[in-house]
């Protein structure tokens, strides 16, 4: 498994290099993949989420229309990774995931943009979202504490990227929240997970005094 140094897992074509079309594509323990073909994305969520249950499986993608192979390929493996995570941590359950941002076809469902880094064809890193789509129940169990409202954190994400960007670049301006991120990310690294958890700070980071 290929990590930084700040212990993030990184992706390469590899991974994101899976021939999928739109429908979704499930995941099992052996790395079996499925392609089902539900043209329709609400549809296609409901299904992976239903799909989701099956002890077998670790991962479920929804692959939209318009979406490219390496995104889709993308999405399948970070949503595998995700699985072998929270494994660890008792969290059991297949990973929705989907390269594009998926509807939510009923109320009690989130949609969660994860940070990602992908290593390109030139062995250069770039950032990325992909999103899980999970229950209320699952995001409790996941983060310890009640779904808030993620309209914000979408709004953030050029910023976001931009940010995770710049901690590895080294080009962070000299500021107290800078100092208070550069202090997480002794242990941690730039996830949606963090931003979740210290709002304030993020939305500190990502005002406009503090991105001249």
């Amino acid at each position: 498994m290929r990590t930084t140094e700040q212990g993030e897992r990184y992706f390469t074509a590899v991974d994101a290099g899976a021939m999928f079309e739109p429908g979704l594509v499930t995941s099992s323990t052996d790395r079996r993949r499925v392609w089902y073909a539900i043209p329709d994305p609400a549809d296609a969520v409901r299904v992976a989420l239903t799909v989701a249950r099956r002890s077998w499986l670790d991962a479920v993608t929804v692959v939209p229309a318009g979406a490219a192979l390496a995104q889709a390929g993308l999405a399948m493996a970070f949503g595998e990774h995700l699985h072998e995570v929270r494994y660890r941590r008792g969290l059991r359950g297949a990973c929705v995931t989907s390269p594009l941002p998926p509807p939510l076809p009923r109320s009690g469902l989130c949609r969660l943009p994860h940070l990602t880094t992908v290593e390109g064809p030139d062995e250069t890193w770039r950032d990325a979202v992909v999103w899980e789509v999970m229950t209320a129940e699952r995001f409790r169990a996941w983060l310890g504490r009640d779904p808030v409202s993620l309209t914000t954190v979408e709004e953030w994400l050029p910023k976001l990227l931009a940010l995770r960007g710049a901690v590895r670049a080294g080009t962070l301006p000299d500021t107290p929240a800078v100092h208070a991120l550069q202090q997480l990310l002794q242990t941690r690294y730039l996830s949606i997970r963090l931003v979740l958890e210290h709002p304030s700070l993020f939305a500190s980071l990502l005002s406009p005094k503090e991105t001249r």
